[in-house]
């Protein structure tokens, strides 16, 4: 099933949500939970390309929401405009888990920049300790670097 709530596209299957487009002054969330089903749900933003502060309210909506009726929420592959956010408001972040997002990195070798998807259980002693794992250049294969401060992408994940 496939809703269109504004500029955002969810796509339902199961208990997986696949979300495209945006988190903005066009989308209400109000409605989705009650399309997803009881317990785990996983939310994929790997789609969500822009989010603004009207957005980010329905967002923390949609997980109070989601966690007052029971659900366990995963999040995976967060694009990193949602990642970015949810690191300013760190309460949203551990009301799920997250397994994996997307950051800005840039190759120090060959100038490529590209977001990446960071595995956050392969990574989280580094995680943790508010450092960002080297990955290979889609370009040139060196090892990567994170292409902004730390605290944008991985507040949440303090030990």
């Amino acid at each position: 099933m496939t809703l269109h709530i504004g500029r955002l596209e969810v796509e339902i299957r199961g208990a997986r949500a696949i979300m495209i487009g945006r988190l903005d002054d066009s989308v209400s969330l109000t409605e989705l939970p009650a399309q997803l089903p009881a317990g785990a749900i996983t939310l994929d933003t790997s789609g969500i390309t822009f989010v603004n502060s009207l957005g980010m309210r329905e967002w923390m909506r949609l997980t109070r929401a989601l966690r007052d009726r029971g659900n366990t929420i995963t999040l995976d592959r967060v694009a990193d405009v949602l990642m970015t956010q949810l690191n300013l408001f760190g309460d949203l972040a551990r009301m799920a888990t997250i397994t994996s997002f997307h950051a800005q990195y840039v190759c120090p070798v060959c100038g490529a920049e590209a977001t990446p998807l960071v595995d956050v259980a392969e990574h989280a002693p580094l995680l943790r300790t508010q450092k960002a794992p080297h990955l290979p250049c889609p370009e040139c294969r060196a090892a990567m670097d994170l292409g902004d401060f730390p605290e944008r992408y991985l507040s949440v994940f303090k030990g």
